[in-house]
């Protein structure tokens, strides 16, 4: 039986994108958090508000996060000159290449399991967008991999098309003692955590939970 094949229509990348900015502008200073992302913005809006590459760099970064190979001609006509294209030309092109992934159920002791599916391919997307998932399990601490692989975690989780998962930014001191002129300093570390999300399993729940949510009767998980 041949599967089909379905790809991103240029209402899902956007959203994708909306997504993104949400999640990510929050905790970049130089990015517009107040922003809203819609169709018709310049790109030269859309990089503002959310801190992006130039377009060289950024067509690169698109096809690796999508998946994609797209030339470098067709990216700078969507791109170029960045105060007048509109972001809309970019969600199209994007359209017209990026297939989102079939999320099929795996057997776990003998029954179809469509969350053991969707963890197997996203750990697949993880490890070649570079990510280091030899150990990576269900049971994994979801912040470990945020904190250290965070563009790739996000990526694959905003390509899914769930919506409404929540990061947020904590502190944590860890006191440092010196023996020199300082007698001893507290030094504060930013951690990254998705609120309410402890395990990968914890995510593959949450995902399928808003993608059917959001999807109603046509379900994609």
């Amino acid at each position: 039986m041949t599967k089909k094949i379905q790809t991103y229509s240029a209402e899902e990348v956007l959203e994708i994108f909306i997504e993104q900015h949400r999640l990510c502008s929050p905790l970049d200073p130089e990015a517009d958090r107040w922003a809203e992302i819609t169709a018709e913005m310049s790109i030269r809006e859309w990089r503002w508000a959310n801190d992006l590459l130039e377009w060289k760099n950024l067509s690169e970064f698109l096809n690796q996060e999508f998946r994609i190979n797209i030339p470098d001609n067709k990216w700078f006509e969507a791109l170029e000159p960045a105060k007048a294209k509109k972001l809309s030309g970019v969600c199209t092109l994007i359209s017209n290449y990026a297939v989102k992934d079939s999320y099929e159920a795996k057997k776990l002791f003998g029954t179809p399991c469509i969350k053991a599916g969707l963890f197997l391919t996203i750990k697949r997307n993880l490890e070649r967008k570079g990510v280091d998932v030899s150990e990576l399990k269900p049971s994994s601490n979801l912040a470990e991999f945020l904190n250290k692989y965070f563009s790739p975690v996000l990526e694959e989780i905003t390509l899914t098309g769930a919506k409404g998962i929540e990061i947020s930014k904590t502190k944590t001191k860890n006191e440092i003692t010196n023996k020199g002129f300082w007698k001893s300093f507290k030094m504060e570390q930013q951690e990254l955590v998705l609120t309410d999300l402890k395990t990968f399993r914890d995510l593959m729940e949450k995902i399928i939970e808003n993608t059917n949510r959001n999807f109603g009767s046509k379900r994609i998980i």
